[in-house]
């Protein structure tokens, strides 16, 4: 069923070969910068601190937390994003660093992430799948989204029975990867809160059709 998926919604959208990013650390700091906002205020936010110089543990660690603030503000909640990427940075620091980091088996790897302050098991299992290339499934509200629509008008399934099917049918980091970024892109153009269902290349497998939907129930 997922390889299915992941098939049709390349053919819909192409590969979206997510994360940008130049190396894991800055990975980790996006996924926490993009937390209740857009990705392109999580950009402004990174570029900004990039042209600080501050975009590395150790510096992010030091950094006076109103400064950090102050950069970080395009991506919105900076006081509390500043405090998120400082505890982050001395969790990484505190492990010897990503090296040391990338050595811990998956398990006791999103354990440890869990520990971090703001991180929760959507931004645990970013952090794994995009900076530690571990085959974990991210599962975001959007996937929630498409699961329960496809799975309509029985109930979708819930977040570990998702990410279960995900991680044991798309073995790779690399699919299971593919399949969240493009998720989202098909989120954002068809499976909206409002669904635009013309066009969608999962319409022949989905149940979930507005016309037979309650408008109320549209907006879910």
């Amino acid at each position: 069923m997922y390889r299915e998926i992941l098939d049709a919604l390349i053919e819909q959208h192409g590969p979206q070969r997510w994360w940008p990013a130049e190396d894991p650390f800055e990975i980790m700091v996006g996924a926490v910068l993009v937390q209740r906002t857009a990705w392109r205020n999580a950009a402004l936010a990174i570029r900004a601190l990039k042209e600080a110089g501050v975009l590395r543990p150790d510096r992010l660690d030091d950094l006076r937390r109103e400064a950090l603030a102050a950069l970080i503000r395009p991506a919105g909640f900076f006081r509390l994003k500043a405090r998120r990427l400082q505890s982050m940075a001395r969790f990484v620091v505190a492990a010897g660093g990503l090296r040391a980091l990338s050595a811990q088996p998956t398990a006791g790897l999103r354990a440890a992430l869990l520990t971090i302050r703001g991180v929760g098991p959507e931004t645990a299992d970013a952090i794994l799948g995009y900076a530690f290339e571990r085959p974990v499934f991210v599962v975001d509200a959007y996937a929630r989204r498409l699961s329960a629509r496809l799975a309509h008008p029985a109930p979708g399934p819930s977040d570990a029975d998702l990410k279960a099917g995900c991680e044991r049918e798309l073995v790779s980091a690399r699919d299971l990867n593919e399949l969240h970024a493009l998720i989202v892109r098909h989120g954002q153009v068809y499976c909206r809160a409002m669904a635009a269902c013309d066009g969608c290349a999962l319409r022949p497998r989905c149940g979930y059709h507005p016309e037979r939907v309650p408008a109320e129930r549209q907006l879910s």
